[in-house]
C-alpha cells in the first residue's frame, strides 16, 4: 500500500537498494538495477490478500474490524478498572447489644450506647 502511493520512480530505487544490499537476488540483482523502473515496478508487485467471506458473515467481519480504541485509555480509567475487582465483603458478625438490644458488630462498641454516654457528659458538663 505504501508503494502504491509512492511515484513509480522512487519505490523502484527503494526496492532495487533493499534487494542489492540483502543479495536475495544474486547476479539478478544486476540485471534489476540496470534495468527501466517500470520493468521492476511489474516484476515486484505488492500481493493483495482477499479472503472469501461468506454474505452473512461478512457483516459480522466489519464490525470486527472496526472494533478497535479509537484512542489511548487514560491512567484514570486503567487505574479504575485495575482497582474495580476489590467489592466490599459482607459484614456477618452481627450480635445484639446487651445494654440496648440494638444491632452491633461483634467486638465493637454500639454506637446507639456511645451517643447516649457522649449525651449524659454534654449534659453533666453543662449543669
Amino acid at each position: 500500500m505504501v508503494l502504491r502511493s509512492l511515484p513509480s520512480t522512487v519505490s523502484s530505487q527503494i526496492l532495487s537498494r533493499i534487494f542489492l544490499t540483502s543479495g536475495t537476488l544474486g547476479q539478478g540483482s544486476r540485471v534489476l538495477q540496470t534495468s527501466s523502473p517500470r520493468v521492476l515496478h511489474t516484476l515486484l508487485k505488492p500481493v493483495a490478500l482477499s479472503l472469501n467471506i461468506p454474505g452473512f458473515l461478512s457483516d459480522i467481519w466489519d464490525t470486527v474490524l472496526r472494533a478497535v480504541p479509537k484512542k489511548k485509555t487514560s491512567h484514570m480509567k486503567k487505574r479504575h478498572r485495575q482497582m474495580a475487582g476489590k467489592a466490599l465483603k459482607d459484614v456477618k458478625n452481627l450480635n445484639t447489644c446487651s445494654g440496648c438490644g440494638q444491632i452491633k458488630r461483634a467486638h465493637v462498641l454500639c454506637t446507639h450506647c456511645v451517643e447516649n454516654i457522649k449525651k449524659q457528659w454534654k449534659q453533666t458538663q453543662t449543669a
